[in-house]
Parts: structure tokens; sequence; C-alpha cells
């Protein structure tokens, strides 16, 4: 499934035992499950409830840059891919919400226990 990310740009990060990306146009990435990053030729695991806040600095420097890809696949993974190259996945978790991702209007898709998706699309302006 494509989450119409491509040519969102990444704004900010805040990292509070979760992971929560705000992207342009009032899109946002949340992520709460342990997640890989493959950047610059390295592969990193990462835990937002876990990690020191200082191991998250490979995700504060995607900071400006464009999501190229983002898609979720059927057994409830997160895809996206930066305009760098760099790769983040989130896999399903079995017992928790992985990753969420929320747009304007309340759009949202969520991974949930197990990794099913369930979305809502956004509602229709008035």
């Amino acid at each position: 499934m494509d989450l119409g990310l491509k040519g969102k740009r990444l704004q900010s990060v805040l990292i509070d035992y979760t992971l929560r990306l705000q992207l342009s146009d009032v899109y946002f990435i949340v992520i709460e499950s342990p997640f890989n990053l493959d950047f610059e030729g390295r592969y990193v695991s990462l835990s937002p409830e876990e990690d020191a806040d200082e191991d998250f600095e490979p995700i504060r420097l995607l900071v400006g840059r464009t999501v190229e890809e983002a898609t979720a696949d059927e057994s409830g993974t997160l895809r996206i891919r930066f305009s760098d190259g760099t790769l983040l996945r989130v896999p399903p978790d079995e017992a928790y919400e992985a990753w969420n991702v929320s747009g304007p209007d309340g759009a949202l898709v969520v991974s949930t226990p197990g990794g099913k998706l369930a979305t809502w699309t956004a509602r229709p302006e008035s």
C-alpha cells in the first residue's frame, strides 16, 4: 500500500518513548516499536523505548530530507525511503501497535498488534 508520502519533507523529530516524525503538509509518522535504519552503508536497529537519546542521531540527520517512497505491506511492515537513500523499516509487533501514519483531515493507517493494517480515510472538506 502506497502511503502517499512521496515528496513530503521531514521537518522535525521527537523522541520520547516513541519516535515521532513530522513531515510537511501536516503528515506524521509515529513509531512505537523497534525499527531498522539502513544508511550510508550502515545498518542500525533502534528501539524508541529502550535506546539512549544519542543513539537516534542518524534519524535527526534526516531532517530536511524528502520521502521518495513510503509503503506498508500485507504483513504490517512500514518502509520509508528518503532522498539520500536511507531506508527506515518498521516490522509489525505481535503485542502492540508498531507504527501509524496520519495525515490531514483524519487520514490514518495503523499497524495493529500482529501486523494487520487498519485504515481511515480523510474526511471530505465541508
